[in-house]
């Protein structure tokens, strides 16, 4: 009776399997594709060179609004300052020229509209009085 009260774990054996007879190898790695291209190219610092040269655009467009051409053209400027050093060098570079020109028709606007150069005033107010 004492025998047969035993631990279940205690009478399994342990199993070791063999290793199959041919292992299974991985297929050579086969490509026209150069092996630089294959890189992942999506790091943030492609984003920001991508993200710098939408804002240098915008910024461009946007200087007649004095807020908003600022705004853009130093975030503009920021981050094709970061995408530099990325991959996408070219379009950083692209960003960074459209933002400093942003920059500058901005700083020449507030400039203009300050020395009264521009009446700012009325064409805000010919627009928002009708």
């Amino acid at each position: 009776m004492e025998l047969e009260h035993f631990n279940p774990i205690q009478e399994q054996q342990e199993v070791i399997l063999a290793a199959p007879p041919h292992k299974l190898t991985s297929l050579p790695k086969f490509s026209f594709i150069p092996p630089e291209l294959l890189k992942k190219t999506d790091g943030p610092r492609e984003r920001c060179a991508f993200i710098g040269m939408i804002l240098g655009a915008v910024a461009m467009i946007s200087w007649i609004v004095i807020l908003f051409g600022v705004v853009y053209s130093l975030a503009g400027i920021t981050l094709s300052i970061i995408g530099l050093r990325s991959l996408r060098q070219k379009w950083a570079r692209t960003g960074l020229i459209f933002s400093i020109i942003g920059l500058i028709l901005s700083v020449w606007y507030i400039f203009a509209a300050y020395q009264g150069m521009i009446n700012y005033n009325y064409f805000t107010s010919e627009f928002w009085s009708r």
